[in-house]
């Protein structure tokens, strides 16, 4: 579903509302789908934006357990937990039509 997304947390704090604000949105087809994560070790749901070509490398680090938080006409978020040099952050993304 190609949408603008924006993440809401960074490192695990959440950025207030005038940092998101400034955040500059991402313009990508949002993906989810049930896979193996070799960093949780199961399978889970993993949250991915495409901007381009296949091969592109994702503009935000993946969303495991990604679940649906929240949902109104214009947009939704995601939920999950991200893996930033081998830590585990929890992050947002708030998705919303373009």
């Amino acid at each position: 579903m190609h949408m603008l997304v924006t993440p809401m947390r960074c490192r695990g704090i959440a950025l207030t509302v005038k940092e998101r604000g400034r955040y500059p949105a991402i313009q990508g087809n949002v993906m989810v789908n049930s896979s193996v994560s070799h960093e949780l070790g199961r399978a889970t749901n993993i949250a991915r934006i495409e901007v381009g070509m296949p091969l592109d490398p994702d503009p935000l680090p993946p969303l495991m357990d990604a679940t649906l938080a929240g949902m109104a006409v214009t947009g939704f978020v995601l939920s999950g937990i991200e893996y930033i040099e081998g830590c585990a952050y929890a992050q947002s993304w708030w998705c919303r039509l373009r």
